[in-house]
């Protein structure tokens, strides 16, 4: 280990590489602060606000769907997160484990994607609070955050996770009062459309929608995770980070409906109003609070963003290595390109929002159930760490079975699908309804489990304190809550 790394680090060394022992610090609950205050924040209340934009489901049924998909979406999301102690590296270079060295980078264009998508729509919407609060253009606001948020992830890991800790206190204060004053205080809103009742494809959507909004943690859950001591257990990985990220998404998701059904202009703007209830100094409070947590999570996003991008290009050059000039080098382009984006997004946010969540859910719903497949039932947590950082190693280039049950759970998603761009025949029955992620998911698990379990893996076992030597290590259990 270098002199200049320690455990308590202020600036990150390291980047995708396996983290050795001697660097491992932290406890499990630390994860249930990280991804409640990544979590407390503008977009989630933009996806809830998106399940009855349209007039055609009951906030009533839309609580339904929520809490339906946040369960879902969470309980995969929690189970990536699980890995990372164990593995002690990124999600997306574990990966190359079921989709070989060179088959992982086509799902990592698609998180890629997604990163810059979640950034975009959240950089726009902290813009919003910044413009409400101190008058600041639009424009300009977009520029302040993605500074703001490029700046925290440039420092890395302990930074992300100390300014989290402490975000949680504000926003869960801020977000309790605005709750109470949501439910007490009579609020001088537009006359609203009589309260539709229940209709199948909003319904679906309102499942939908959750669900990629906690799923879309899980390319980079683990990354929060790997620098735990590997004698963290499973569980209380698994259940510290559930709870922050289910609970803060099922409660600001059914704020965001809530607010929706109630006020027009957009999330911001009906927030300020129940804000300024209070008074002018709670809504500059809350304002603040918004913004905070927007370039939280960007910054979460942009961190994400490096290390895929990160993935993808030492896959191919492979003397590419972590450090602070290289961390610049990534996380400087990543962020003028997800800003650009956020300029794209600012003048149809919602409608735009849902349907890129709709479409990274596709993309996504097959990896992920590939990925738990092999960790859980497959190898059991048996991986050789090294043989990920060879193309010529134990998974090989491209794997088969993982690119394969990929590819098929994507394409049989497409008659289930129904976005802006299409809608599928089975969509169409089902009232426009999606649920070819659940399709997806289903499908792309269960060939792979089939394909590997044909293949009578001999299962090799995760590296140990940073020795290029294999030796063994526990075995997880099949359930990560057991």
């Amino acid at each position: 280990m270098d002199r200049q790394e320690r455990p308590d680090f202020l600036v990150e060394q390291r980047s995708i590489e396996f983290i050795p022992h001697e660097l491992r610090h932290g406890k499990p609950s630390d994860l249930m602060y990280v991804w409640f205050g990544a979590n407390m924040e503008l977009p989630v209340v933009a996806a809830g606000a998106t399940t009855v934009a349209s007039g055609r489901l009951s906030l009533g049924w839309a609580v339904v769907g929520i809490l339906i998909g946040v369960v879902v979406g969470t309980l995969l999301m929690a189970s990536h997160s699980a890995q990372g102690p164990h593995l002690g590296l990124p999600q997306m270079i574990q990966s190359r484990a079921q989709f070989g060295y060179y088959g992982a980078a086509i799902p990592l264009v698609f998180v890629v994607v997604m990163y810059l998508g979640f950034y975009a729509a959240g950089v726009v919407l902290g813009a919003e609070a910044l413009t409400a609060l101190t008058g600041l253009p639009l424009s300009a606001g977009i520029i302040v955050l993605s500074v703001l948020s490029a700046l925290v992830a440039i420092f890395g890991y302990n930074l992300i996770h100390r300014f989290e800790r402490y975000l949680s206190y504000l926003v869960a204060a801020v977000f309790a009062v605005l709750t109470v004053l949501m439910l007490t205080v009579p609020h001088a809103a537009p006359a609203a459309a009589p309260e539709p009742g229940f209709e199948l494809g909003p319904f679906l959507l309102a499942v939908s929608v959750p669900a990629i909004s906690q799923l879309g943690f899980a390319p980079y859950v683990a990354d929060y995770a790997r620098y735990l001591p590997a004698s963290t257990s499973i569980a209380s990985v698994f259940w510290y980070t559930y709870a922050g990220v289910g609970v803060s998404g099922a409660w600001l998701m059914i704020l965001g409906a809530s607010l929706q059904r109630q006020f027009t202009g957009g999330p911001v703007a009906a927030i300020g109003t129940v804000a300024g209830g209070a008074g002018g100094w709670f809504a500059a409070i809350t304002y603040l609070a918004l913004i905070l947590g927007v370039f939280s999570i960007n910054a979460l996003n942009i961190y994400g963003g490096y290390m895929s991008s990160m993935t993808l290009v030492t896959t191919f050059y492979r003397r590419w290595r972590g450090g602070l000039r290289v961390r610049l080098a990534y996380i400087i382009p990543v962020a003028v390109l997800a800003t650009y984006l956020g300029f794209l997004y600012k003048d149809n946010l919602l409608a735009s929002f849902e349907t890129f969540l709709v479409l990274v859910l596709a993309a996504m719903s097959p990896w992920t159930a590939v990925n738990l497949v092999d960790y859980y039932l497959v190898r059991r947590g048996e991986y050789d760490v090294d043989a990920m950082y060879r193309p010529n190693g134990i998974y090989g280039r491209v794997s088969a079975a993982g690119m394969g049950s990929y590819l098929v759970g994507f394409a049989v998603q497409l008659p289930f699908m129904n976005n802006h761009y299409y809608e599928g025949a089975v969509a169409r029955l089902l009232d426009g309804g999606d649920i070819s992620w659940i399709v997806g998911a289903l499908v792309s698990g269960a060939l792979y489990y089939v394909l590997m379990r044909r293949r009578a893996l001999t299962p090799v076992a995760s590296r140990s304190a940073g020795s290029p030597s294999v030796t063994s290590s526990p075995r997880p259990s099949s359930s990560p809550g057991a």
